[in-house]
C-alpha cells in the first residue's frame, strides 16, 4: 500500500512531531515476554523489572498462558503478554525474510511478518487484537483502500484542540498506492487559518482537493478521540472510541466521494474570504471544484 517513491513533503514538525509520537506509543507499553521450548517455559522477562520466577504451568496452551498471565498482573501495569516459542519463531519469521519481494516496501514486509507471527501460532499476545502497526489496524486499512477507495483521492486527518488544528496529515492515494504523504504547510496560510472549528471541515476538504487535484474526504476530531484511539492496544478498543466519537458528535468521517464518486467535497461550507469580498466560489482558485479530467500531479 505504501508506494516505493512516495514523496513525503510540507511537513509541519511540531505537527509531525505528535502524529509519531502517538504512533510509537505501543512500543512503549510494558510487555512480559514468556518464551519456551516445546511447552516447557525457560525464561521470563518483564520489560521494566527484568527477568521474573518462571510460571509453574507448560505452554501447551500458549494463548491461555497468555490471557492468564495479563490478567493476573493486569494491577501491576502490565499491558501486554507474548508467549512465543523462540526458535519456532525465528524459522517462522526467517519464511517471511526468504519470501518477501524487496522491492514491496516495509509496510508490506511488516503485514506479512505479523500475519506469520501470529497466524503460523508460534506466538501468542494478550491482548489479541488483530493486526496493528504504529497504531494503525493494517489489516483494516488496507482492505479498506482496496475495495473503497477511487482511484485517486487524498485522505485527510485533522485533529482539534479546542477549535484549533492540533494536527494534520494527508495521504495521497493513486491506484491504491500512498504516493504522498504531508501537512497543513502544504496549504496556503490563509486557507488554514478559515478552519476554525472542526465544523469548517468541509472548508480543509476543499483546499486540500484543490492543492492536489484529488477528491479529498476524511477523519476530523477532537485531541482526546484522537489520542485516545492511537493508545489503544485492539482494533476492538479501536473500534469503540471511533464509533463513539461520532455518536457523541465529537468527530466527523466525511465520506461523501466514497459513496457517490461525481460528489466533490466543496459543498455547504465556509466560503472564506470570496464570500466576504463578494467573488463567486468558481471564480477564486483556492476554493473552485477540481476539474475531474484534469490529471493530478504525480509524486514520482
Amino acid at each position: 500500500m505504501l508506494s516505493q517513491r512516495c514523496l513525503i513533503e510540507d511537513l509541519d514538525l511540531v505537527q509531525w512531531k505528535r502524529l509519531t509520537d502517538l504512533s510509537l506509543v505501543h512500543w512503549r507499553v510494558r510487555r512480559l515476554f514468556v518464551v519456551h521450548e516445546a511447552g516447557k517455559v525457560v525464561r521470563c522477562l518483564d520489560t521494566i523489572k527484568g527477568d521474573l520466577p518462571l510460571p509453574a504451568e507448560r505452554a501447551d496452551d500458549a494463548q491461555a498462558l497468555a490471557d492468564r498471565l495479563l490478567a493476573e498482573r493486569k494491577d501491576d501495569g502490565m499491558q501486554m503478554v507474548w508467549v512465543l516459542d523462540l526458535d519456532a519463531y525465528h524459522a517462522a519469521i526467517g519464511q517471511v525474510e526468504s519470501q518477501v519481494d524487496p522491492k514491496s516496501g516495509i509496510m508490506d514486509y511488516l503485514s506479512k511478518e505479523w500475519e506469520q507471527r501470529w497466524k503460523s501460532g508460534v506466538c501468542a499476545v494478550a491482548p489479541n487484537g488483530g493486526t496493528v502497526i504504529y497504531g494503525l489496524p493494517w489489516e483494516r486499512l488496507t482492505r479498506f483502500v482496496t475495495k473503497m477507495l477511487p482511484p485517486s483521492c487524498t485522505y485527510v486527518v485533522g485533529v482539534f484542540d479546542g477549535d484549533a488544528l492540533w494536527a494534520t496529515c494527508f495521504v495521497q492515494f493513486e491506484a491504491h498506492q500512498i504516493v504522498g504523504i504531508s501537512t497543513s504547510m502544504a496549504l496556503d496560510p490563509e486557507d488554514v487559518k478559515d478552519v476554525v472549528g472542526r465544523d469548517q471541515h468541509p472548508f480543509l476538504l476543499a483546499a486540500v482537493a484543490n492543492r492536489y487535484k484529488r477528491p479529498a474526504f476524511g477523519w476530523f476530531c477532537q485531541r482526546e478521540d484522537f489520542e485516545a484511539y492511537m493508545k489503544a492496544l485492539t482494533v476492538d478498543e479501536k473500534d469503540e472510541i471511533f464509533q463513539t466519537a461520532l455518536m457523541k458528535n465529537t468527530a466527523t468521517f466525511d465520506f461523501n466521494v466514497l459513496i457517490d464518486r461525481g460528489i466533490t467535497p466543496l459543498a455547504s461550507m465556509n466560503p472564506g474570504e470570496a464570500a466576504v469580498a463578494g467573488v463567486d466560489r468558481e471564480a477564486n482558485p483556492r476554493t473552485q471544484t477540481p476539474d475531474p479530467d484534469e490529471p493530478g500531479p504525480s509524486a514520482f
